[in-house]
């Protein structure tokens, strides 16, 4: 079973079900709020309350990577290893240290999607902070520009018939 097919079953729901699906879809690494958004606006939930729900449902499972990368790394420090790092650490460091956490956030999703880009920004070494401030303008830019993009693209298939 597939998004689009998800988000369809629930078309013809109340208004509180569809955004919700699209809340629920959003939550899932690799789909985040800008697919859950655009499907939903091209099957034909109401365009404003989709985004909304779609940015939420990313930006709370962004938000619970973060807070869970901070518990596992107190718990890491109070064992502290040998402070060896492995290759998947040093590559993570390295496309961290070419972008930086605002090119993670906006250039990540095409690459690896929010949820990993902010893991890579907290292992890196960013403040919790500074990861949440710009995984939430990145959430936001992707999510807002997606559910526009598709709702300007179906008022245009639509002049066309």
């Amino acid at each position: 079973m597939d998004i689009g097919s998800i988000l369809e079953n629930v078309k013809e729901a109340n208004i509180f079900i569809q955004l919700g699906t699209v809340f629920l879809v959003s939550l899932v690494p690799f789909l985040e709020g800008y697919v859950a958004a655009s499907v939903g606006i091209v099957i034909g939930f109401p365009a404003i309350p989709t985004i909304i729900a779609a940015c939420f449902g990313n930006w709370v499972s962004v938000m619970a990577i973060i807070v869970l990368y901070e518990k596992l790394s107190r718990r890491r420090k109070a064992k502290q290893n040998d402070g060896h790092s492995g290759k998947r650490m040093e590559r993570a460091r390295n496309l961290f240290n070419k972008y930086g956490v605002p090119g993670v956030a906006l250039i990540g999703p095409l690459i690896f999607g929010h949820h990993i880009g902010a893991f890579i920004s907290l292992v890196s070494g960013s403040s919790k902070r500074y990861v949440t401030l710009w995984m939430t303008i990145g959430i936001l830019v992707w999510t807002i520009a997606a559910g526009a993009l598709a709702a300007v693209g179906i008022d245009f298939v639509s002049s066309l018939r």
